[in-house]
């Protein structure tokens, strides 16, 4: 028989199951263009993965960071058609659901727009966590606590598939095992196992045949 090592495999949603870097780039194009800031796409793509308020800070916008961060929200939603799901993504998480692995996703984007990307996938999610005014953004470890909670797991029967540096933060800070998919948006640390296909996932979720 097979050991099951992992119970939770947990997902971040930009960059690992989809590719939504074009709409991110028009969109912000529009809204720093409409709000005078023009700040190149790069500086706010480099922050990808934080809370978009977080990121504006960091950028140097600390005014009108609600109103920026709606329009936004509102102008992505518009072109939502540009998001694409990363070939295999659909395929590899039915395989987990088959094989009685919760999937789960953890993401910075707001509630409403995340799900109308999570309306694309044909899978049943058994926790989405996106930001609440309660739990802290990644790099915080809180959404991820939080969705180990909910599924009644411990952290050590979790895996995070991550893209961004905060991914590898939160995860390391929450005491889940951590592995980045090279296909998305960031580098990979020196120490952090990199994903060539999503099946590389296997290894950190099965244990040795017995």
């Amino acid at each position: 028989m097979i050991e099951k090592k992992k119970k939770l495999v947990l997902f971040d949603l930009y960059g690992v199951l989809i590719d939504s870097k074009s709409n991110m780039r028009q969109t912000w194009e529009l809204v720093s263009n409409e709000f005078g800031l023009f700040i190149p796409f790069e500086n706010y793509f480099s922050n990808i993965g934080r809370p978009f308020r977080d990121i504006l800070s960091i950028i140097g916008v600390t005014e009108q960071q609600f109103d920026i961060e709606n329009r936004y929200n509102q102008l992505s939603s518009q072109i939502i058609g540009q998001i694409k799901i990363f070939s295999g993504a659909q395929q590899y998480l039915q395989f987990l659901q088959e094989s009685d692995i919760l999937i789960g996703i953890v993401t910075s984007k707001e509630k409403e727009r995340a799900q109308k990307i999570l309306n694309k996938f044909k899978n049943q999610f058994s926790v989405v966590r996106t930001p609440d005014g309660i739990c802290r953004g990644k790099p915080a470890p809180d959404h991820l606590l939080m969705a180990v909670a909910l599924e009644n797991v411990d952290p050590s029967e979790t895996l995070l598939v991550g893209d961004m540096d905060v991914d590898s933060i939160a995860a390391k800070r929450a005491g889940i095992d951590y592995v980045h998919a090279s296909w998305g948006y960031g580098s990979c640390g020196e120490d952090e196992y990199q994903l060539k296909v999503f099946s590389d996932i296997n290894k950190y979720i099965f244990g040795s045949k017995k």
